[in-house]
């Protein structure tokens, strides 16, 4: 952990390729959450590539619903993906929300789920930008444990 980032690990009972899938999927995004924010999904289609944008609607207590353009910075197949979020129709913030994957063994994958907000510089989001803890991420990996059981 450093001040600008947040990760968290653990080895979950499934191979990487299993794993990279359900992350790729962002219709399953909101069965993962552990924050309890991500309300739905609305591409319907799976990542694929760096430059894929995929859109998530947000439920959140203090400002209510509001649609996310996730703008996808890293995809290595079974080992890494990440995305940007951002306002619809604007520029991204600066954070990044990211997965990486190492297959330990044939059925089993390190996971560690990150937040990463070196690049922010807006007060307003560096305001508000600890709202999903890390305990939160922890649920979220749990879950994926839990989807890919």
């Amino acid at each position: 952990m450093s001040d600008t980032r947040i990760s968290v690990t653990d080895t979950l009972d499934a191979p990487v390729e299993r794993v990279f899938a359900l992350l790729a999927d962002p219709d399953r995004h909101p069965d993962l959450d552990g924050s309890g924010t991500v309300h739905s999904s609305h591409t319907h289609l799976a990542i694929t590539e760096v430059g894929d944008v995929f859109v998530i609607e947000m439920d959140h207590p203090d400002r209510g619903r509001y649609r996310v353009e996730n703008h996808v910075v890293v995809y290595e197949p079974d080992r890494a993906l990440a995305w940007k979020p951002a306002a619809v129709g604007k520029p991204p913030s600066g954070h990044v929300w990211g997965w990486e994957l190492e297959p330990d063994g044939d059925d089993r994958t390190v996971v560690t789920h990150y937040h990463d907000w070196a690049e922010v510089t807006d007060p307003e989001l560096l305001a508000r930008i600890r709202e999903v803890t890390p305990d939160e991420m922890r649920m979220t990996i749990g879950n994926l444990a839990e989807a890919l059981a």
